[in-house]
């Protein structure tokens, strides 16, 4: 990797690790989680026994919390990543090195996302360790962790998608629509995904419409979060299908390429 390249991811975290609203959270989750191992150890104790079943399922319940705290911080992080470059005039200093706009997007993005993960690698490393304690018996499984790397990919797709909007409107407009898009995309997926091509257009409603193109024209990043969810329950049968897979990626590139040509094309 290119010493240019180092330096900008390092900067691009330690510019965002001293935001309030990180340590907030990481102060938060971190007390949470403990409070949490501390009234699983009095629980354990008092039923005693092998309870490494229910252990499971506390823990995945956990990490879906965690989950979705994660998207929040990939949500805020994304908007941010430029428009602070903005604010400050830095973007002129990152532009002098010997980089193109397309290697300082991409770079920028990485360096955030990195971020994203290592609190998101906290968690999960800090929830297994105490629940494990508390259960008296490891309970982070394999499913643990290959959902964790689905998320990972999930998280990435989240920051490219609230950079895009952040490139279109101010920061708290783009982080609205960050959440409203991945919410009604949500919605999208979940009324649509399961039912057959044939069936899309009965009943069509003004709503259902609205739904139908947010189900064809945004990442169905929902998908990944779905597999995720299975993998943490243990059952993921039937969920990796090619055609919702094939639309992640087409779409998820299109969104990529349009933020990378609004940063290549704008007048900084």
């Amino acid at each position: 990797m290119k010493a240019q390249y180092k330096a900008m991811i390092i900067d691009t975290m330690l510019k965002e690790v001293r935001s309030k609203t990180l340590i907030f959270i990481f102060v938060a989750t971190t007390v949470a989680i403990i409070l949490g191992h501390l009234v699983l150890s009095m629980v354990s104790t008092q039923m005693g026994g092998d309870i490494s079943i229910s252990g499971i399922n506390t823990l995945s319940v956990n990490f879906r919390i965690l989950n979705s705290i994660s998207f929040i911080i990939a949500a805020i992080f994304g908007v941010s990543v430029f428009r602070s470059d903005f604010q400050n005039n830095i973007i002129y200093q990152y532009l002098s090195f010997p980089i193109s706009r397309t290697e300082y997007f991409f770079i920028r993005v990485i360096g955030t996302w990195f971020l994203v993960l290592a609190y998101y690698a906290y968690s999960y490393i800090l929830s297994s360790v105490l629940f494990s304690v508390a259960f008296k018996k490891i309970i982070f499984t394999p499913n643990h962790f290959l959902s964790f790397l689905v998320l990972c990919l999930y998280l990435l797709i989240v920051i490219f998608i609230a950079t895009l909007f952040s490139l279109m409107m101010n920061k708290i407009g783009a982080l609205f629509m960050t959440f409203v898009t991945s919410l009604t995309a949500a919605a999208a997926f979940t009324t649509f995904s399961s039912i057959p091509y044939n069936e899309f257009f009965q009943n069509m409603t003004g709503l259902r419409a609205i739904g139908l193109i947010f189900y064809y024209l945004f990442p169905r990043i929902t998908f990944l979060d779905k597999v995720s969810s299975s993998l943490l329950a243990g059952d993921a049968t039937g969920l990796v299908i090619w055609e919702q897979t094939l639309h992640l990626i087409v779409i998820s590139a299109v969104y990529i390429f349009i933020a990378n040509y609004l940063v290549k094309r704008k007048n900084f």
